[in-house]
């Protein structure tokens, strides 16, 4: 059995961010229906999963 892996989601209205295997209908936050921005970090030099710090 695999596991779907966590990614992290940035809301493109206010910009909260929050992990998840997939984003959601509507923001956890503002409620809105709104578009998420991959945040997740796969580069190695991310200390694990997480969001990219470029990402602001």
């Amino acid at each position: 059995m695999s596991q779907t892996p966590q990614m992290t989601w940035k809301c493109s209205n206010c910009g909260y961010t929050f992990p998840a295997a997939q984003p959601p209908e509507k923001c956890p936050s503002c409620k809105e229906k709104c578009e998420f921005l991959d945040a997740t970090c796969y580069t190695p030099d991310c200390a694990g999963p997480g969001q990219d710090p470029r990402i602001g």
